[in-house]
Parts: C-alpha cells; structure tokens; sequence
C-alpha cells in the first residue's frame, strides 16, 4: 500500500462510528497476534514425527495457537509442533516475533530492542540467540570463481561472565594488548564474487586450522587469491587451486587487474563498523554475530525471511 493510498485509509476511518473503529482494532489485534503463529503453520511442512521421523502421524489438538501433532508409532507416540526440534522451540510470546525481528534487522543493542517490544531484557538477550542459531549454522558449501580469503582479529571478550579465570578483569572493558597473542581471537573470512561468504572462528591461528576450513568449501576450479600468508599458499599447492598471492611489502595488491583481496577487506571493514554498535561482543557469542552480519550479506532483506531461516528453512 503507498502512502497515498495509507492516508486515504485513515481519511475514511476517521469518519466510522465508535462501534465500527472498536470492531476494527479488535479484528487488527486478533490478526496481529496471530501473525506469527499463522506464518509458521503456513511455511512448516510437518510430514513426519519430529522426534522418530515416522510418517504416520495424527493431528492432536493445538496449544499456544500451533497445531499439536501425535506419532502413530506405538514405540513413540510422542506429540510435537511444527517448533519441535528447532532453536525456537519453548519460546513464548510469539506475537511480538516480528516486531523483535525487525530491531534485530535494525541493529539495536538489546536494552533498546526490550524496550521497544516490551520484553525482558534476558528475554531479548534469549531471542536474539535462538533466532541466529539456525543461521550462523547455515554457511554456503561452496564458494567459486574468484575466492578471496583473509583473517581478521577480535579481542577476547568474557562480556556477561561474573568471573574469568585465566586473566585479571580489564578496567571498564578496556581494550585488550594488541601485542600479545592470547588477548586475540582469529576469524578467517572467505568471499568469492558471487558475494558467497564464510567465515570460521578459529581456536588459533595456524595452518592445520586454516587449511581444514578451505579444504571443504573451495571448489577445485577456482582462483584463490590471498595475502602472503603461507598457510594459502601450501592449501593451494596441495590441493591442485590456482593461487594469487597479494603481498603487501611489495606493494602488489592487484594482479591482472581482477586478482585482488579487496572485496573481502571490504566485507572485514563492514564487519568491524557494525559490530563495533554493540560495545563489545563476548567470545563465546562471537559466531552468532558473525552469521547475524551474514544475513545482511546473503538474506533476503525480509523479517519474514529471517523468521524462515531461524525455523531452519532455507529456501535458497
């Protein structure tokens, strides 16, 4: 609907009698509320038992406004929903989904997102992380053509931890000794030009790590361009990829005019800006943020689309 056709609407509402606008808002909020709850049943498609994967299954009621399912397995018989088995299930208040969607699609802190659904901090706090689960798992399998890879570094985050064991606390969240090896946690980013993006928080930065998170996803007939790390250079060897080495000390950062390592950069460069909103993000949670920034990369720009994808149903 355009906004001229918006402000006609609220022209002739304005006009209805009291009893027709109390019908209205009555008919708008039973619709509202059962948005999400419709929009589930509408994209699951619930074939089989969630617990045994029997396909004889029955219908057996509903609750909390989802439709309710028994397994005819005499040896199962357990009853589940369309939520059953996915991040999001047991979590309530479904009729504020969307509207939490959207601030996560805004990429508001989670103080500012609980307060404008209403919600519970920790509820936020929950929501945020069962919702990215399912897409943080979800990576492209393969990346082709032109790949560009590169790391990134993030410091070591125990935000919302009460203690830490292995270091003393750092003074108001100060930033950690750049220097020093152990206060740095290693992301390896991996874009080809088709705008296909993994990345893989590493438990250290060494070449059994790198080489075991390319090995996988880059296709055998790709070009695989890189700084001058030598890890690159002994997967590319190994396995038989064409390789571009882009190394910085000679000044080389393009090769033939479309061999470069600046997409990737550019993706790092918009990974760093965004995350920086938050203050700081703790380590443990660190893949979470990286598949919420994901989405904006290779999601649709949809809350319909992201709510399809933390349900674990990928349509493309």
């Amino acid at each position: 609907m355009t906004k001229t056709e918006l402000s006609a609407l609220e022209k002739q509402l304005s006009t209805l009698p009291h009893m027709q606008k109390a019908h209205l808002l009555n008919l708008l909020t039973e619709l509202i509320e059962s948005q999400t709850t419709s929009f589930i049943e509408n994209e699951s498609d619930v074939t089989c038992c969630r617990h045994c994967s029997c396909s004889s299954i029955k219908k057996w009621g509903k609750s909390a406004g989802l439709q309710r399912y028994k397994c005819k397995n005499i040896e199962c018989a357990k009853t589940f929903n369309a939520l059953t088995g996915t991040a999001l299930s047991g979590l309530r208040q479904k009729d504020k989904w969307f509207e939490y969607l959207q601030c996560m699609f805004d990429s508001l802190p989670l103080r500012k997102a609980a307060q404008k659904v209403n919600i519970d901090l920790t509820t936020a706090f929950r929501w945020r992380h069962r919702f990215l689960n399912a897409p943080t798992k979800t990576q492209t399998k393969k990346v082709s053509g032109i790949v560009e890879a590169d790391e990134t570094f993030f410091t070591e985050s125990f935000k919302g931890k009460r203690t830490i064991e292995n270091r003393k606390p750092r003074k108001r969240g100060a930033e950690g000794n750049a220097t020093k090896k152990e206060d740095k946690i290693s992301v390896l980013i991996v874009r080809d030009r088709n705008g296909q993006v993994c990345d893989f928080v590493l438990n250290e930065l060494s070449k059994e790590q790198i080489q075991g998170h390319l090995k996988p996803i880059v296709d055998s007939d790709a070009v695989l361009c890189s700084d001058g790390a030598s890890w690159y250079k002994t997967f590319a060897k190994k396995e038989n990829i064409e390789h571009k080495r882009l190394i910085t000390l000679d000044k080389q950062r393009v090769i033939g005019k479309a061999f470069h390592i600046q997409n990737v950069n550019n993706y790092i460069s918009r990974l760093k800006t965004w995350i920086g909103r938050f203050n700081g993000v703790g380590t443990d949670y660190l893949a979470n943020y990286l598949g919420w920034r994901r989405l904006f990369e290779t999601s649709e720009p949809s809350t319909c689309a992201w709510l399809r994808l933390a349900m674990g149903i990928n349509n493309s």
